[in-house]
Order: structure tokens, then C-alpha cells, then sequence
């Protein structure tokens, strides 16, 4: 085989790929088998997605392959080397994002051959319906490393598995991670039943990869920074020492209790708050400097690896805060402390000093001699934080041969709107093409930049994650000799964050090496459970009988996301997508469920919305539930025990709803699932909107009349009508006989015969 041989295939354009041996190898299986790929940035894993779905289209005729990617702009870019290699129409080859309208979404569906999409689209349409998987003979999931937990990727495998009529899934990553459970959940979660990994160093694979340098750059901080860390880690021990005094850590040094102990222990004080009808005060005092602790440790990793006008930025906001009147005690606390107002006060007297990180320099100087070196490079500099990012920006526009650029996410912040997907595109383009020749990216830029000729890579701050640590290094070195520097600010967490990243891919790589091994295990398990499975298969009349009885539950469009909503998919369930008025769930023709969360639960106590959907949800349908999904009910929010059972209690006695505290979305799940079956199945009730706003009764809409009267409420409202007998006996009261009802003096009362009796006057400005 020569550099000079291509793929030959009939939906292949000839000369568009070209062949190579470990591509061939991992394909040779991936059509076969559900296939987790790991294979290092620019190798071409996108290119053996496409060699897998030239095959399956060829395969399973009339069917379609799907893509999914994170993020839009990760779509386009598959979209684009799809278009350019494959030997298919463009129109077959569709982007279906969610700015496409769900209409157009659906014809689309029946018309495309090949469809880029977020997860997050294709999950939504998936759970109302719009169309079924059933025709999509590859699903290829780009940054499988994400199938984990609650993500999309998790319940689209499950769907499709379940749709598909002859599935097969591909699966990419360059870097799966480092943790083997975490590992065993994506191979369980996608159902992987064959591995092919590579890494630079496989026989089959370094022929292809340049060599890549990769160094760190230590700076020393200076004194005056020095002092401004004291400062905060003094007023971190004093919020340590009552805590170790309760008993709850056994020492206040810095160097052995990081924030990951203190947002355990956090956790922990939450816990036994909520499970004590009247808990101590003391343990209030604790949650409040744990929080404190929190803010104090992000402070100090500011200074440490950001710099000054990150550190005086982040406490301007503190400060800030502590003077509304929603402040916490936790905030508050720390704006009264003589440590941090001290630490302000020198922060604020570098920044008047222009003193910036002493990285500053440092990357400067590297960027300098890189361009003078070869003023053709492409740089990319990598932060963890916009600020930063905004002042490297900043600082390398003056540099003689820089032109930088900043690359951040869609999310808006305070005075820093966030950049739309085609803005990104747009600067990723001129990138290439040489307008810029600094990418100065946050965690946006980690997945999947299309970027060939990028020669240098510079940490700003090191990363303690492996994954992040091979994403940012797999920019460079793609198809030339690359380079990637770390900067190290030395005796800081960035010492302990390199440190980690390092150790991680080193154990990342050992489980690498068992990951051949865990692929025949994988592989086994499935086919015993297909075993398990075929012998277990209903019967043609079984699934006929099954889908006549098929449960369908209405489903109000805002709660289509929620966990509840992809729990009663995965039971089976039809939904049926509406925009309810009344009530997040209709499971019969009487039967109306209003569904929340432990803490929305409490919150809507404390904003009085609660009873307000109880009286709807009552009055529209004969049989009302309230589900809370959540463990922790009680103390849920901040709200007391005492008004969490005064909540309940109102909801059952006084609106007669009957109320279920479940462990989980998925335990809602599937009680609305039961319920439902037995309404259709067991007792023949259909189903029906009934969302619409609930007819009042005649005695109601004599109150809701009367009410509407200047400063009257329904209480007085019942009073009027009692006294007066109904509503035109209110309204030819005087004003004397007004005044004699309780509750109602003089300027109410005068207030009403005003209303009553002047004229109208039509209000010519609407």
C-alpha cells in the first residue's frame, strides 16, 4: 500500500480518502459490531464514520445514517468533510438543528439520507413523537466519552436499540477517560461489543503522527502576590477552625482540606439538617462558612493561576452582592472580614499598577519568538476562564505579528455576551485562512477544532483532567511536528493540577491496555443477553395485542425535557406533546397530575404558586395528584419542616389533592405509568386534554366579580355577597351600608362607589 492509494466505493468520491492501514482495520470490525473507536485527534475518526455509513447505506437499502456531535459547530464540521467525500446529493446530506422549526424537522426526517444533529434535538423529537429511529441503520456518536449519567447520548442509544429495525451504533473518542467505572457505564450505556483503539504509538498508526514537544514553563510569583494569598488563606483558616472544633475535620491545613472535602462536607451538613425536625443552629452556622470556604478557595485559584483583574473582578462581585438585601450570611460574612478586605485592598493597588500574572510576560515572550521563528504559525492559547481570556486578547494585540482572536461559548455573562454558532464558525474560518493567528479559546475550543496546521498549544493554566489534557494537546501535531507548553505557576494548585492531569493519563493508559480484554468480556455478556432476550421474545399476537394497548399520557411541552418525561418513554409510553394551562400531565380522562421537584415544591410555597395550580388542577379534574420527586423534602430550599407539612397538609384537606413524595424522576416515572395503564387498560378511561382553564362555578364567579372591586380579596368578597345577598345588592349599596360590612372603612369604601359610579371615560393612549 502507497501514500498515493484511495477508498474506492460507489458512494465514495474517488480520491477523497485515502487509504490507511489502521482506518481499514477498525472499519473491518466497526460494520460488524457496535464499535467504540478510540483513536487520537486527527487521525481521522470522523473519515471512518463516514467509510461506515458509505457501507450501511450500500447494506440496508432506503435506510439512514445518523451523527451526532455535541455542539452545532461540531456538526457543520462532519456535515462539511461528509459533503466533500461522499458521492451524495447535498440535500441528502441535511444539518437538523433546533433552530430548524419541528414542522420542518419531521418532512426533513423523511427525506434524508444522512443527518448531523445535537443530541439534544434528536432527544426532544424523539420523546413527542415527530418520527421514530426506525429506519436508521447507523448511529454514529461523536465524544462518546459523554454517554454517562443523565446526558442524551444515554437515552437515544436506548430508544434506538429499541426502534431501530437493524441498528448499529459507532462510537468515537480520542480520549475516554480515566476512571475504568466510567468507562464500564459508555460500553454499557451504548452496548458496545467491540473496541478499536490506537494510540500515537501503534505500529499501524505512528507513521501517521508527527511528533509532538511537550514541556512546562514554571513562573515564580511575586511577593505582593504572595501577600494577597495570605491574606485569604488566613480568613479560610478561621472559617476551618469551628468546623474542626465540631468535630467534623481533624486539622485547618490548606495543604491537606481542598474544596472537594468541603463541598462533601456540605453535603453531608444538608443531609443531617434535613433529616432533623429541629436541627441545631450550630449546623446552619457550619453550611454558611462551608459556602464561604467555597468562594475563599476559588479566590485563591484565581490569584494563583489567573492574575489580578481576575481576583479583583471575582471579589468587586462579592462585595457586591453583600449589600442587596438577598444577601447570604455566607456572603455577607466575607465582605465584614478584615483578612479579605485587606486582600481587596491590595488586589485593587496592583491593579492600579497595571501588575498583571507573571505569565503574562512569559507568553508574550513565547508567542514572540514562535512568529519570529515561523510568522506563518497558527497558535492556540488555551484558558479556563472568559476574563482571561478577554486580557490575553487584549495584551497580545499589541505584540508586533500577533493577531488574536477570542473563542468562547454561547452562554452570555454580565458585560460579556457569548458568541452564536455561526459567529464561532465564522472566527474558526478566518482562523484557517490567516486573518488570525492566535485562537485564545476557553473549554469551547477543547472538541473537535478542525484545525490542521496549528504548530503551537499553550496552557494558560495546567487541567487536572486527562481527557482535557489529551483534547487541548491533540490540536497540535496533526500533520507537521508540534508543540505544547504548560504554564506552571510554581508552590499552586496548577503544580498539583499538571501533576494530577499527568497521573491520570498515565493510569488512563493502563486501562487502555485492558480494554481489549474488557471488549471480549463485553462482547460475551451481549450475546448471552441476546440469548436471554430471544428466548424471552413475545409472540407476533403478543405484540400486536401489546401495541393496541400501547399507554399514552399528554405530556405539557415544558416538562418534555425532564427526567419523568424519558423514564415514561423508556416504560413504553406514547406521549403526546401539548401546551397544558392546567396540571404537567394528563394520564385519563379524569385523572391530571402537577408534578415538582423537592426544592421547585418548596419554592413555589414561598412564591405562593402553589395553591394557585392545587385550586386549578382541582377544579379541572375529578381526580387531582401532586407528585414530588426527591428524597430530600424536608428542608428542601430553606423552607422549614414546619412549612413544607403545612404545605402538604393544606393541599390534601383543603384542596382535597392527594399528594406522593417519590425517591426520583424515575420512580414518578413509573407510578404515572401505572396509573395510567390501569385508567386505560383496567378501567377504559380515555384520554383527553383537559388543559383549558377551569369553568367557574356560579358562586365562584359571583366572588371572582366582587373581588375585582378596589382593595378587595375574595375573603371580603364573601362577606359583601353575605351580607348583601348577590351582586347587584353589593353594587346599590351605599356608602354607609358599605362601611358596615367588617373589614371594609371608610376609604374602601369610598373607593368602591368611585368605581361604581363615575363615568367612563375610554382611554384614548391604548
Amino acid at each position: 500500500m502507497t501514500a498515493k492509494e484511495h477508498v474506492t466505493h460507489p458512494l465514495i468520491k474517488p480520491h477523497a480518502i485515502e487509504k490507511r492501514l489502521y482506518q481499514e482495520t477498525i472499519i473491518g470490525t466497526a460494520i460488524k459490531w457496535n464499535t467504540l473507536c478510540i483513536l487520537p485527534t486527527g487521525l481521522g475518526k470522523t473519515l471512518i464514520a463516514v467509510l461506515a455509513a458509505a457501507y450501511r447505506l450500500r447494506k440496508v437499502p432506503d435506510s439512514k445514517c445518523v451523527l451526532l456531535a455535541p455542539t452545532k459547530p461540531l456538526t457543520l464540521q462532519h456535515q462539511a468533510t461528509f459533503q466533500k467525500t461522499m458521492n451524495l446529493p447535498d440535500e441528502g446530506l441535511q444539518l437538523v438543528t433546533g433552530e430548524v422549526p419541528p414542522t420542518r424537522r419531521k418532512k426533513l426526517w423523511e427525506k434524508v439520507q444522512i443527518a448531523f444533529m445535537t443530541p439534544q434535538v434528536l432527544e426532544n423529537d424523539i420523546l413527542a413523537g415527530r418520527y421514530t429511529l426506525k429506519d436508521v441503520s447507523l448511529l454514529v456518536v461523536d465524544e462518546a466519552h459523554r454517554a454517562v449519567g443523565d446526558y442524551a447520548y444515554v437515552f437515544i442509544a436506548e430508544q434506538y436499540y429499541k426502534q431501530a429495525a437493524s441498528p448499529l451504533l459507532l462510537a468515537l473518542t480520542a480520549s475516554p477517560g480515566s476512571e475504568i467505572e466510567k468507562i464500564r457505564e459508555v460500553i454499557s450505556n451504548l452496548r458496545i461489543e467491540n473496541i478499536e483503539l490506537r494510540t500515537r504509538e501503534s505500529p499501524d498508526v505512528a507513521p501517521y503522527v508527527p511528533p509532538v514537544s511537550f514541556e512546562w514553563k514554571e513562573v515564580e510569583l511575586s511577593e505582593r502576590f504572595r501577600e494577597v494569598g495570605r491574606r485569604l488563606k488566613q480568613a479560610m483558616r478561621s472559617r476551618l477552625q469551628p468546623i474542626k472544633q465540631a468535630g467534623f475535620i481533624e486539622t485547618r491545613d490548606l495543604t491537606r482540606i481542598g474544596v472537594r472535602e468541603i463541598l462533601g462536607l456540605q453535603r453531608d451538613l444538608q443531609r443531617r439538617i434535613a433529616a432533623e425536625s429541629q436541627p441545631p443552629s450550630h449546623l446552619f452556622q457550619l453550611v454558611s462558612h462551608c459556602a464561604a470556604l467555597i468562594r475563599l478557595y476559588h479566590s485563591v485559584e484565581l490569584l494563583e493561576t489567573q492574575g489580578i483583574s481576575a481576583l479583583a473582578s471575582y471579589l468587586s462581585g462579592v462585595f457586591s452582592k453583600a449589600k442587596s438585601s438577598g444577601a447570604s450570611k455566607a456572603i455577607r460574612g466575607l465582605a465584614q472580614d478584615a483578612d479579605i478586605q485587606e486582600a481587596r485592598l491590595l488586589t485593587e493597588k496592583l491593579l492600579a499598577e497595571k501588575v498583571e500574572h507573571p505569565k503574562i510576560p512569559i507568553l508574550r515572550q513565547i508567542i514572540r519568538q514562535q512568529l519570529r521563528a515561523t510568522p506563518q504559525s497558527r497558535i492556540i492559547v488555551f484558558s479556563r476562564f472568559r476574563g482571561t481570556a478577554q486580557l490575553i486578547e487584549t495584551v497580545l494585540k499589541e505584540l508586533s505579528g500577533a493577531l488574536p482572536i477570542r473563542f468562547v461559548g454561547q452562554a452570555s455573562k454580565t458585560d460579556d455576551p457569548g458568541l452564536t454558532q455561526k459567529e464561532q464558525a465564522s472566527i474558526l474560518q478566518s482562523f484557517r485562512d490567516g486573518s488570525y493567528n492566535v485562537l485564545v479559546a476557553t473549554s469551547v475550543g477543547e472538541e473537535g477544532l478542525d484545525i490542521k496546521e496549528c504548530n503551537l498549544v499553550i496552557f494558560y493554566e495546567a487541567v487536572p483532567s486527562a481527557v482535557r489534557l489529551i483534547q487541548r494537546r491533540g490540536r497540535t501535531g496533526r500533520t507537521q511536528p508540534g508543540r505544547v507548553i504548560v504554564l506552571v505557576a510554581k508552590g499552586t494548585r496548577d503544580q498539583a493540577y499538571y501533576w494530577t492531569a499527568i497521573r491520570k493519563e498515565a493510569q488512563m493508559k493502563e486501562l487502555l491496555k485492558e480494554m481489549r480484554k474488557m471488549s471480549r468480556d463485553v462482547a460475551r455478556d451481549r450475546k448471552q443477553a441476546t440469548l436471554k432476550d430471544f428466548m424471552t421474545q413475545p409472540t407476533q399476537g403478543e405484540r400486536e395485542a401489546s401495541s393496541q394497548l400501547q399507554v399514552k399520557i399528554v405530556i405539557d411541552s415544558r416538562e418534555l425535557r425532564s427526567g419523568i418525561a424519558k423514564s415514561l418513554k423508556s416504560l413504553g409510553a406514547e406521549l403526546q406533546v401539548e401546551t397544558l394551562e392546567v396540571g404537567d400531565y394528563i394520564l385519563s380522562d379524569r385523572v391530571g397530575v402537577e408534578t415538582k421537584t423537592a426544592n421547585d415544591f418548596a419554592q413555589s410555597i414561598v412564591d405562593k404558586r402553589l395553591f394557585t395550580q392545587l385550586g386549578a388542577l382541582r377544579d379541572t379534574f375529578p381526580i387531582p395528584l401532586l407528585v414530588i420527586s426527591g428524597e430530600s423534602l424536608y428542608g428542601a430550599g430553606g423552607v422549614s419542616h414546619q412549612a413544607i407539612r403545612g404545605a402538604l397538609a393544606s393541599a390534601m384537606i383543603d384542596f382535597r389533592v392527594p399528594s406522593v413524595n417519590v425517591a426520583s424522576a424515575e420512580d414518578a416515572a413509573n407510578l404515572l405509568f401505572t396509573i395510567a395503564r390501569r385508567e386505560q387498560q383496567e378501567r377504559k378511561h380515555t384520554l383527553s386534554v383537559r388543559g383549558g382553564k377551569p369553568s367557574l362555578s356560579t358562586s365562584a364567579l359571583q366572588e371572582y366579580i366582587v373581588a375585582s372591586l378596589p382593595g378587595i380579596n375574595t375573603t371580603l368578597a364573601k362577606r359583601l355577597l353575605t351580607k348583601f345577598g348577590n351582586v347587584f345588592g353589593v353594587v346599590q349599596a351605599s356608602l354607609e351600608q358599605l362601611e358596615g360590612v367588617h373589614g371594609i372603612g371608610k376609604t374602601k369604601a369610598k373607593a368602591i362607589r368611585l368605581a361604581l359610579d363615575s363615568p367612563y371615560e375610554q382611554d384614548e393612549s391604548k
